[in-house]
């Protein structure tokens, strides 16, 4: 599903209405008819009494679209204008005057702003109509005090496109911002209704088909993609009846440290859980007798490492002989940030031909050294949280986090490498700069070791011949897909890490079997 800032979204509407001829009141008329039709199999079932608040817009002129098929339908509906009724034009300026011909009365809020208030009390159903996608200024006055009466009313609210307020791009409220208990989002998803926080004002989102031809979405208006179970069955790769291990690759995971030898366990464990062919922990030597009593399936190769328990200089040749014949290289988990274990990682990343899955400390290896990564293209992923990325870059995690997403696709265009930049959402960038928001995850994964466990899940798929990019794009779905279904079975405190790991053959089943169940919809 297509992902699109809203001045990309302006851009297909205006493809549809000036090259398909679409005249733009057919586009109002199909989003309220169909978000009217949502809402009421969704939320009038035993409700009667609507209030909606409409601005001079055209999210104003929706609003109305929606009004007029509630009068329609007998719901004592009341519409509250925050606006001059003569100010609005156009599409908005049309769906009023059809509202009121209807008998449908308007009620400015400037005139009479305390019996909105008071309908807001009354009402079964509150539904939010007043600033659309363009809102580029802070709420204030009369849509400020109005947008705090509604988050304080307690009513279900609906939120039409956007919640007001919310920016669009950036997914942070514009000094106040309407939260809603559900959005119904036209086209396509907004970037802003996908980043925190503006993933929660926007509360349960609804994709709605306004009737937008495909080449509206030219490769100009494509700002990301929205991974959903459709996506990734395309991905799936058949495992023949005749199959043996040798099929399905033989991964070298090079990680481990004293204290640190559970992530090292839960990443190896994890690539045989999601069906590598073999997996061997590649580990310090004086550590071997604590992991190998943890490992059944998967193998472990010690190295000399002088007695210290962590990777050292001298550990180089053994590593490198070993993982020279392996279809893939996982490094980073447990491994400590010793001078001699971040130069080892680092010149086993400039000198072995292997694709990498590369993980918290091995990703501080190449800090002040990010020249080494432009130089295996696409056949690299990194999966760092905030603070590793960070690091990286050498700015603070809350600025990545301000601005994930250009952060994160100029990083990965610039080392032309494979980005899992995880948080809420996890955002997987390719080498060519593609962003694919993963919808699934909670808080549940907020636990030490669910790291350890997605690098060992990526690594896994790809040693079975998985592409980079789409083993890490499956594995951050499954990942978050796990801890969804645990929380909604459990709660989201008491997933552990392992967990994961063992439930990763149903999340396989269900996204297989098109069973999934994800908290964005799409709706025709």
């Amino acid at each position: 599903m297509i992902v699109a800032t809203p001045e990309k979204m302006r851009e297909c509407d205006n493809h549809a209405i000036e090259k398909w001829g679409i005249p733009s009141a057919v586009l109002m008329e199909n989003a309220g008819r169909s978000t009217y039709r949502l809402i009421k199999e969704e939320y009038l079932k035993g409700r009667r009494r609507l209030a909606i608040f409409c601005g001079q817009g055209n999210n104003g002129g929706d609003g109305f679209v929606v009004a007029r098929y509630a009068l329609r339908d007998g719901f004592d509906t009341k519409v509250f204008l925050l606006a001059d009724p003569a100010s609005l034009k156009g599409d908005a300026l049309l769906n009023m005057e059809l509202f009121r011909s209807l008998g449908g009365s308007i009620i400015p809020i400037e005139v009479d702003p305390g019996r909105a208030a008071a309908a807001m009390k009354e009402c079964d159903l509150v539904v939010d109509a007043i600033f659309g996608t363009g809102l580029a200024k802070e709420v204030r006055g009369a849509h400020k005090s109005v947008i705090e009466e509604m988050n304080a009313s307690g009513k279900p609210i609906i939120a039409i496109d956007i919640p007001s307020g919310l920016d669009g791009k950036r997914g942070v409220p514009l000094g106040v911002a309407v939260k809603a208990t559900h959005t119904y989002t036209y086209g396509s998803p907004k970037v802003g209704q996908l980043l925190l926080p503006g993933a929660v004002y926007r509360g349960k989102l609804t994709v709605v088909d306004i009737g937008l031809p495909a080449s509206a979405y030219g490769e100009s208006a494509i700002d990301g993609y929205l991974v959903d179970g459709a996506m990734l069955r395309g991905f799936f790769r058949d495992r023949p009846p005749d199959a043996h291990k040798g099929m399905f690759g033989h991964l070298a995971v090079i990680a481990g440290s004293t204290g640190k030898t559970g992530a090292a366990v839960m990443a190896t464990t994890a690539a045989m859980k999601i069906g590598a062919g073999l997996a061997t922990l590649v580990c310090p030597g004086s550590l071997n007798p604590i992991v190998a009593a943890k490992l059944v399936e998967a193998m472990t190769y010690p190295v000399d490492d002088g007695s210290k328990g962590f990777f050292i200089e001298a550990s180089y040749d053994a590593v490198k002989e070993f993982a020279s014949d392996k279809d893939v290289v996982v490094i980073g988990p447990g491994l400590g940030r010793a001078e001699g274990t971040m130069a080892l990682v680092r010149k086993l990343y400039r000198e072995l031909d292997k694709p990498f899955v590369i993980d918290a400390d091995g990703i501080g290896a190449f800090v002040g050294h990010l020249d080494l990564l432009r130089e295996k293209g696409g056949k690299t992923v990194l999966t760092p949280h905030p603070g590793e990325f960070g690091r990286l870059v050498a700015r603070a995690a809350k600025e990545v986090n301000a601005d994930r997403l250009n952060a994160g696709r100029g990083f990965a265009l610039e080392h032309r490498l494979n980005l899992v930049l995880k948080g809420a959402p996890t955002i997987t960038f390719s080498e060519g700069g593609e962003a694919f928001f993963n919808p699934t995850g909670n808080p549940a994964l907020s636990k030490g070791g669910a790291g350890d466990v997605l690098t060992g899940f990526i690594g896994g798929l790809a040693s079975q011949g998985y592409g980079m990019r789409d083993a890490s794009l499956l594995s951050v779905y499954l990942h978050g897909y796990i801890a969804d279904t645990w929380a909604r079975e459990q709660t989201d405190m008491d997933l552990m890490a392992q967990d994961l790991i063992s439930g990763v053959g149903d999340a396989l089943r269900d996204v297989r079997n098109g069973t999934d169940r994800v908290y964005v919809e799409a709706s025709l």
